[in-house]
């Protein structure tokens, strides 16, 4: 397997302008360039939106827009001379890993002079949740002035982590790899559960300052992954609800992206159920419970309960039997995600529900040790680095264990995504 070596940032070396030349190889020199905004917070610059840091939204690192001047913001680089403009990279809001304070309506524009202004229409957003995008232009354009228009916000205020332009449509732009966090809870509010993946996945070597954006899985569709740059994997976290309860067309644009294959995710506990579910039974069916269900024709066959102590109404969970804390787990395949391992470890539990079998194209991977009570521990489809797992690698309890596991299935997303 090829070392993984993750990029981090990635200085510019004048303004923080990465404006190429022929297709992008060559920096153009730009340190002449000046800048002009809308009215900005008290210690931002619009400087610092073309610094070189990417990723700070500290002090002058970023532009941070006033609060208030909806429909009224800008920013806009004056490259001195003409320039030509293929894409450019914007990073964007205030927050570490959730899309807040950011420009959420909003266009690009150039101009010669300053005064006359030419829309690039490939670059106009109506509904941003991106914190990261690339534009590319269809073809490439010259111009002295280039500005970023913007009519709403997502939040009290625009700000502008960083911009670079580059000269080519086709540029291959490097940008750190970087993971999506999927709240797979009912409520849609960010940040939220999944977040405890961040700092497991900042512990492992190599990814230390990963970039991240959290969304809600109801959120989450194929159009949001399809928009460059894209994540290298999804962690799912797990639920508080149980499945009945579940609106299941929240989870539809999911079920497309595991249709799709394309992206590699690891989810745990209730992210885990989720994708069995959607693999097996999908959302155009009705979802069930062990508490509500007709025990002779079961919507979703596939989820269970470990077991129960007294009946009770969907949603309570006082009659059940649960998996609690550190637990015995079992390796039954070779699996690239475990090497480094011994063939039994301690990993945490939190869980009354569990999945009764791999869904069709699905393998079974790890089992539940001595003492433990869930048998089916982790599945992984067979031809893809997607998997489903009961047990809980983002809590606190079995720190080593979950960082070898996060730091294999990191690898192993990576150079997935590499080849294909």
């Amino acid at each position: 397997m090829v070392p993984f070596i993750p990029m981090r940032k990635f200085p510019a070396l004048f303004l923080g302008l990465c404006l190429l030349a022929n297709a992008g190889v060559t920096p153009t020199h730009c340190a002449a360039a000046t800048f002009r905004a809308s009215p900005a917070q008290e210690g931002s610059d619009a400087r610092g939106a073309m610094d070189g840091d990417r990723f700070s939204a500290a002090g002058r690192a970023a532009w941070r827009g006033e609060a208030g001047q909806t429909g009224r913001c800008f920013w806009e680089v004056d490259f001195q001379i003409s320039r030509e403009i293929g894409a450019i990279l914007q990073v964007q809001g205030d927050h570490d890993f959730v899309f807040t304070n950011a420009p959420s309506r909003y266009q690009w524009l150039t101009s010669d002079d300053g005064e006359s202004w030419r829309p690039l229409a490939e670059t106009a957003v109506d509904s941003e949740t991106r914190t990261f995008r690339v534009h590319r232009l269809n073809r490439v354009v010259r111009a002295r002035h280039l500005q970023l228009r913007i009519k709403a916000v997502n939040g009290s205020n625009p700000t502008l982590r960083e911009i670079e332009v580059f000269a080519s449509p086709s540029q291959k732009i490097n940008f750190p790899p970087w993971v999506l966090l999927v709240n797979s809870t009912d409520d849609p509010r960010l940040p939220n559960h999944g977040r405890e993946f961040l700092p497991l996945v900042r512990s492992c070597p190599g990814w230390e300052n990963a970039p991240a954006q959290q969304v809600w899985v109801g959120h989450l569709n194929p159009e949001f992954l399809a928009i460059e740059p894209r994540p290298v994997c999804a962690l799912f976290s797990g639920s508080f609800k149980d499945w009945c309860e579940i609106d299941r067309k929240t989870w539809r644009g999911a079920e497309k992206i595991l249709a799709q294959g394309t992206l590699p995710i690891w989810a745990s506990c209730g992210g885990a159920q989720g994708l069995a579910i959607l693999a097996e039974t999908g959302t155009d069916k009705p979802w069930d419970c062990p508490h509500c269900r007709d025990p002779l024709n079961p919507k979703i066959p596939i989820y269970t309960h470990i077991g129960h102590t007294a009946r009770k109404l969907c949603g309570d969970y006082s009659g059940c039997l649960f998996e609690r804390g550190p637990q015995a787990i079992r390796f039954v395949k070779n699996d690239p995600v475990f090497r480094g391992l011994n063939g039994e470890v301690q990993v945490m539990e939190s869980h009354c529900g569990q999945i009764e079998w791999p869904p069709h194209n699905w393998e079974l991977v790890a089992v539940g040790g001595a003492g433990t009570q869930t048998r089916i521990q982790c599945i992984r489809r067979k031809d893809r680095p997607i998997y489903a797992a009961q047990f809980h690698i983002e809590m606190n309890g079995t720190p080593e264990t979950s960082r070898q596991i996060m730091s294999n299935f990191l690898e192993v997303a990576h150079n997935w995504q590499s080849r294909h």
